[in-house]
């Protein structure tokens, strides 16, 4: 096994070295010749810039060669390859002798000097450093041994390793409207009890969508950094606003990071860390390993498939693939969401063999709500002009993937008489586009709510709407349209394979085709009541019968406890 892998710019570099070494000795054992027909320093002034240019030949076609990994060469294949390679540059040295100078003759013993060295002094170096590399391996494959074996002494006076760790990366906080804080707001709630397992959470202390411990009833602060949630051990990770649209990848590498100090610092043994999104890519390798070595299992969840959404500019989209297949590659695990998204992976990575299992998000059928007449429920539609049952919601993060500007152009295009309550957090950036492009603010239907963090007051203002309108991109079947299905009657959903899936006939769908939603609000308000609570019961079936939390949350339980 090769723990220690050759680099192709060290094995560059030596063997300039090599060349550079070679030439002086040649030139120093030919010099008496050199100097009679150059002049003293003649032969250096020629010989020197031809060797400048032949170098600078040969490390381009050497950059463009297929990489070969120089501790799998035997011997004689590494010979062989030294030699055509100094062959080849030799060529490039002589060629340039006649072009550049014309001159009418060339040192032939010079030439063959200069060859000869090449190939001794390169070969030399090149089975030098694949000895090296291969020192090196044997020291890994040594150094993880020996800490596999220090763990397994470390299990046997650890009491508390019969407890699986497992550390949950992605979410950016804990309840909010994203699915992975919902899940995680769930997962925890219903596992607050369980002896067997200790979450970890990582949660962002700064930037959108950041972790604030007075919208969580229940967490107890512990310092500055860590507080305790339904005894989930969870960390708040600060991302500086420098980082841009990279913030989400700083955020998962740091907490990463934690996850790795943390799991050291304890001597925790077989931890499961379980990432929400694919986003670090080759970043997070070195990090990997420190999990490995703790004999620690990654799951996956490769989020749908995000990655080729046209909303995206190439070299993002072609970032969110490259981090994907490492993600899936280094995956033991991949936990999808839909049959559809494990059918993309299985099928885009089959070279991998992915162990994959499809395990949904969950929601709840809320059996109870909130009064009609609660001044919760009244004052929230008082302080937002809105009436009681005509109004549609649209819920779910302020973001461009989520499809605000096909829903809020459509919905000024229709002849609705009801409003569209968005219940969103802050992006002004994104709100800024939006407003410079279709002028919303015109329209007294489109009302702008800001976020609802109370739950039950959120259930009841979902359950009097008239309607929701749910629009994000992907082939997930997120927890945000599970609720929606769970307690909405009627739900106006983006056109998708998923989408469908989850709802089936108790929805109705649409496209982002121009016009086509401004047509379905105005069918849909024309829709009797009888027909909406026909459409929400169907609905409310489907979720009690795959998609309640309780069978979801067993359904990780039974992945994270015995899945190896």
């Amino acid at each position: 096994m090769n723990l220690y892998r050759s680099k192709r710019s060290i094995l560059l570099i030596l063997d300039v070295m090599m060349i550079i070494a070679s030439f002086l000795l040649s030139f120093l054992m030919r010099s008496r010749a050199l100097m009679n027909g150059f002049g003293p320093t003649g032969g250096m002034q020629v010989y020197a810039p031809l060797l400048a240019y032949a170098l600078i030949i040969y490390i381009v076609i050497f950059l463009l060669i297929k990489e070969t990994s120089i501790e799998l060469l035997k011997t004689r294949e590494i010979i062989f390859k030294t030699i055509e390679h100094q062959i080849l540059f030799m060529g490039a040295f002589m060629a340039m002798f006649f072009i550049l100078h014309k001159y009418p003759w060339i040192s032939r013993l010079f030439v063959g000097l200069f060859g000869i060295f090449n190939v001794i002094f390169c070969c030399i170096e090149r089975l030098l450093y694949r000895a090296y590399c291969i020192k090196k391996s044997k020291k890994e494959v040594q150094r993880l041994e020996a800490i596999k074996k220090k763990n397994a002494e470390v299990a046997e006076k650890l009491t508390d390793n019969k407890t699986k760790h497992v550390f949950i990366i992605g979410a950016r906080s804990i309840g909010l409207y994203g699915g992975f804080e919902s899940f995680v707001l769930n997962l925890l709630q219903l596992h607050k009890n369980e002896k067997g397992i200790q979450y970890h959470v990582t949660c962002k202390a700064s930037g959108s969508g950041y972790m604030d411990l007075n919208s969580l009833p229940g967490a107890v602060s512990i310092n500055e950094s860590e507080f305790i949630y339904c005894n989930a051990h969870c960390m708040l990770i600060h991302v500086p606003d420098r980082f841009g649209t990279a913030q989400a990848v700083y955020y998962d590498l740091m907490s990463l990071k934690w996850a790795c100090e943390y799991i050291e610092r304890h001597h925790i043994l077989n931890p499961v860390v379980y990432f929400l999104a694919p986003r670090i890519g080759s970043f997070g390798n070195r990090y990997i390993q420190r999990i490995r070595e703790a004999s620690g299992m990654i799951y996956q969840n490769p989020n749908g498939n995000r990655d080729g959404r046209g909303i995206f500019k190439y070299p993002i989209r072609s970032y969110k693939k490259s981090s994907e297949r490492t993600a899936i590659r280094n995956a033991d695990l991949v936990i999808c969401d839909s049959k559809l998204t494990e059918s993309r992976i299985k099928e885009e990575y089959k070279d991998f063999k992915p162990q994959t299992t499809v395990v949904p998000y969950g929601s709840y059928v809320i059996p109870y709500f909130l009064d009609d007449d609660d001044s919760k429920y009244t004052g929230w539609l008082k302080s937002h002009n809105l009436t009681d049952g005509q109004y549609y919601i649209c819920v779910g993060n302020y973001a461009e993937e989520n499809n605000f500007e096909a829903i809020i152009r459509e919905f000024i295009r229709s002849n609705s008489d009801k409003d569209l309550a968005i219940i969103t957090t802050d992006n002004p950036k994104y709100d800024r586009k939006l407003q410079q492009k279709l002028e919303y603010k015109h329209d007294k239907r489109i009302k702008f709510v800001g976020t609802v963090y109370d739950q039950d007051l959120l259930n009841k203002i979902r359950a009097n709407a008239y309607g929701c309108i749910y629009g994000p991109e992907g082939s997930r079947t997120d927890q945000l349209l599970l609720e929606a299905l769970g307690t909405i009657d009627l739900n106006l959903l983006l056109d998708t394979e998923s989408y469908r899936d989850a709802g089936g006939d108790s929805a109705l769908y649409w496209s982002k085709e121009y016009g086509y939603l401004a047509e379905l609000i105005d069918k849909a308000d024309k829709i009797t009541a009888d027909e909406r609570n026909s459409m929400g019961e169907k609905a409310k079936q489907r979720i009690r019968r795959e998609y309640s939390w309780e069978r979801i949350c067993g359904e990780y339980e039974e992945l994270f406890l015995h899945t190896q």
